[in-house]
């Protein structure tokens, strides 16, 4: 795989961890059978207690995401594709490099998130704050402004509202 093509895996896996985080603040019902109770509460908690997730072991903190892009990777492989299986393995570390954006990090991880390689505090804190619409994407500091510049979410929102008449769950910010 060239260094290219790597480049362009982690991209998409930045793409994809962001439309997965998006629907699960937008879209995602913490009442809905196994999803809600395993992912949407959670994801729900985090938004009002950012460090819950980062309380949790690797494991606790990344299974939901680590088993089916896992899955997702080696069916890739043995499909023939090393570029979606690697675009799936660097997924499956979403969650882990969305957690450094919340905790102190060693110094290699930190120069990362400086060079915007990683997913960085600075950049992510907008996508705590309201109207709490932006910046899904949780790789990298890379994608969320050119989605962000052609309007991405809002577009795909109102697509949505126009085919099927959902609007998304309301977030508030907790005090």
């Amino acid at each position: 795989m060239t260094t290219v093509s790597l480049l362009a895996a982690w991209l998409l896996a930045d793409f994809l961890s962001g439309i997965v985080h998006w629907w699960e603040d937008r879209y995602g019902d913490p009442a809905w059978p196994v999803v809600g109770r395993l992912v949407i509460s959670p994801n729900i908690l985090h938004h009002s207690d950012q460090l819950a997730f980062v309380q949790e072991g690797y494991w606790g903190r990344n299974w939901t995401t680590l088993v089916p892009a896992s899955a997702a990777a080696i069916a890739a492989w043995f499909a023939g594709s090393p570029f979606l299986s690697a675009t799936f393995a660097i997924a499956s570390q979403g969650n882990e490099i969305h957690s450094w954006a919340h905790q102190k990090c060693s110094r290699p991880i930190r120069g990362l998130q400086l060079l915007g390689v990683l997913c960085s505090p600075e950049y992510h804190a907008a996508h705590h704050r309201q109207p709490f619409d932006r910046n899904y994407c949780t790789i990298s500091d890379w994608v969320n402004p050119v989605l962000s510049a052609v309007g991405f979410w809002w577009t795909l929102e109102s697509a949505i509202r126009l085919c099927s008449g959902m609007s998304p769950r309301v977030e508030r910010e907790v005090a």
